[in-house]
């Protein structure tokens, strides 16, 4: 039986130790998704800000366009070359116009996603704070694991140590074959695979004084006999 406990504490120990590793790196995983959203909205705000700059140094070669327009209206000899500067004027300050447009859009822009930014990048700090400190626990848990399997791992060495060959031969093989060596017998039946004993086989485990394995699961019986009645506390007076 301790044996067993043993080998049952020890698969717990191995399933959490393949876990906790996984749970770490998911965590991990979602801090760098979070920082490259982050990443991403910095980006997109600081592509704003060069729009606006390009914006902006393309309405200052316009400007320069149009008053070199202006400085040829009084150099022109003709009408048609006097219609023509005006309508290239014209289309200047078209170009100016859409431009500035196109600035205040990205000054709105900039504004607005400068303070979503700074939210995002506060919420994205609390967020690496705490799952800093989950992964921490998960390395203590880790370490936990490892000295608590290690303990119960020399406890059973220890146990192998008095078993009979035979016994312990026949235990290793259930166990590798089945997961578990052991299986309780209770209310007639395995507990493992619920398959109904033969009474007299049923009579026999509860003995706890021979090896017997389960016709259907091949696992070793053995019985926990209920508290005897005298071992049940009695209420307390009033």
């Amino acid at each position: 039986m301790d044996l067993h406990h043993a080998d049952v504490e020890l698969r717990h120990f191995d399933s959490e130790l393949a876990a906790l590793p996984q749970k770490k790196a998911a965590i991990e995983a979602q801090i760098v998704a979070d920082r490259a959203a982050l990443d991403a909205a910095k980006g997109a705000l600081d592509g704003l800000a060069k729009d606006r700059k390009r914006l902006e140094l393309e309405v200052q070669d316009f400007e320069a366009k149009r008053s070199k327009y202006k400085g040829q209206l009084g150099e022109v000899k003709t009408n048609k070359e006097y219609t023509a500067l005006l309508h290239e004027i014209e289309n200047v300050e078209r170009e100016i116009r859409s431009r500035e447009d196109s600035i205040l859009e990205a000054m709105e822009k900039v504004e607005g996603g400068q303070a979503k930014v700074k939210a995002e990048e506060s919420a994205f700090k609390g967020l690496e704070a705490q799952r800093r400190e989950e992964i921490k626990a998960i390395e203590a848990r880790i370490k936990e694991c490892e000295a608590e399997r290690a303990a119960v791992a020399a406890t059973r060495e220890k146990k192998v140590a008095v078993l009979k060959p035979d016994l312990l031969a026949e235990y290793s093989r259930i166990l590798a074959r089945r997961g578990t060596a052991l299986a309780e017998a209770k209310d007639g039946a395995c507990t493992m695979c619920h398959v109904k004993l033969r009474a007299q086989v049923f009579v026999d485990v509860k003995r706890n004084d021979a090896i017997i394995t389960c016709s259907s699961c091949s696992r070793i019986m053995f019985f926990n006999a209920p508290p005897p009645q005298g071992a049940i506390e009695a209420p307390l007076p009033h």
